[in-house]
């Protein structure tokens, strides 16, 4: 397994060109989630395995494991999310990706699309992959829709932007920032100066919070979505309300 784990790594070593590549691309349309993940895939090599490797060194990460959680078939489950308390960060949940009509298989699909036209392939056609690495990739990209509801970031431009700042204080993957700094023009252009400042504070928000990428998903769903707010220590983003609150009033 380590031999293969190894080999797997070895395919994910930064590629800046090609990252670079897919980020103009993202910038010409915002749209194209599958050039997200052909930058994530670009850059993520090395904090990507580090992450996995403080995974596999957690209680949760260790029964998630063993028990091969799909996090994600419980993210498709409309009837289970329903079911969940109106307050819950479940049901919570299932109503953000019905609003905005997006789903934790519509990320998967547009990461297998990138992998396809990439010539990747997963774990269950390349036995030299390791299954317990592409469970946490896969678990980690199926959490960032959470991610937007517990930080209170919308999906606009702005609030993207400040979600990645916040995963780049959990995660200290370089694959983040690159996409800030190759975006933040067009963010300055759009909201002044003070568009930094959100950032800053998602970053900061991120780097203090309790580790994400290590929680419960399956019990948390089912919790009110204060309280795993409050358990995680992610505060509201003040910041980006106000200013996301004045370009809302600007455009009007």
């Amino acid at each position: 397994m380590k031999e293969g784990r190894e080999t797997q790594r070895q395919r994910m070593k930064i590629r800046p060109f090609a990252a670079w590549k897919a980020v103009r691309n993202v910038l010409n349309d915002p749209e194209q989630t599958s050039e997200v993940f052909r930058v994530l895939r670009a850059l993520s090599g090395p904090s990507l395995s580090k992450n996995f490797n403080r995974f596999c060194n957690t209680d949760v990460g260790n029964r998630v494991l063993a028990e091969k959680l799909d996090l994600v078939a419980k993210l498709t489950d409309a009837e289970y999310l329903e079911s969940l308390p109106k307050h819950s960060l479940g049901n919570t949940y299932h109503r953000f990706i019905s609003r905005e009509q997006i789903s934790a298989g519509g990320l998967e699909q547009a990461s297998a699309e990138a992998s396809a036209e990439d010539g990747y392939v997963t774990s269950d056609a390349n036995d030299q992959s390791d299954p317990d690495f592409d469970l946490f990739v896969k678990r980690t990209r199926a959490s960032h829709d959470l991610f937007h509801v517990l930080t209170r970031y919308g999906r606009d431009p702005l609030g993207e932007a400040c979600l990645l700042a916040f995963t780049y204080g959990q995660t200290k993957n370089i694959a983040f920032p690159f996409i800030l700094l190759a975006g933040s023009r067009r963010l300055y252009q759009g909201a002044g100066i003070t568009v930094f400042n959100a950032l800053w504070r998602g970053y900061r928000d991120g780097k203090s919070a309790f580790w994400l990428l290590a929680a419960d998903w399956e019990d948390l769903l089912e919790q009110p979505l204060q309280k795993v707010r409050d358990t995680f220590r992610i505060p509201a983003p003040e910041r980006y309300q106000r200013l996301a609150a004045n370009l809302a009033h600007a455009g009007t």
